[in-house]
């Protein structure tokens, strides 16, 4: 595989053999009570369990997104790895990764170039229905929300 660093990802191997609605399960909130299962782990796992995303694969050396232009949905990776590259920063996000998801919520381009390392399987979020969640916030809340994102995104 590829030489540069894993910069986030979630142990697949250990999570797959946790069943739908685990979490919801006498099983799964002991895992959590006992913290057998990361903040990223217990997300991961609710993410893959939602019926409200649409799942899709992606072929291996796909290109993304390229680095300044707009996102037109957010992906979860669900398994695969990524490439992040931008200048001379080069970056690899697997399964647990979300990519676009807070350029999208503010309509700030991507920071990265991205392609898709290995096959993708990922859940797509399409930007409407967060903007529905987004509208529904108190607008003190929602100017928090951006301007954390915003800050976020433009620290080097």
């Amino acid at each position: 595989m590829s030489q540069d660093p894993l910069c986030f990802g979630v142990d697949t191997h250990k999570l797959a053999h946790f069943k739908n609605n685990f979490l919801k399960s006498s099983a799964g909130v002991e895992a959590i009570q006992s913290g057998a299962l990361s903040g990223e782990e217990r997300l991961f796992l609710a993410l893959m369990d939602t019926g409200l995303l649409n799942a899709n694969m992606l072929p291996a050396q796909k290109q993304i997104i390229k680095a300044g232009e707009q996102f037109d949905e957010a992906y979860f990776i669900t398994s695969g790895e990524v490439l992040a590259t931008r200048g001379d920063i080069r970056l690899r996000l697997g399964a647990g990764a979300v990519l676009g998801l807070a350029e999208g919520m503010v309509g700030l381009p991507s920071r990265f170039s991205l392609q898709a390392l290995t096959a993708l399987q990922v859940k797509i979020i399409p930007f409407h229905k967060v903007d529905n969640i987004v509208h529904q916030l108190p607008g003190e809340l929602k100017s928090i929300l951006v301007t954390i994102i915003k800050r976020n995104l433009t620290v080097k």
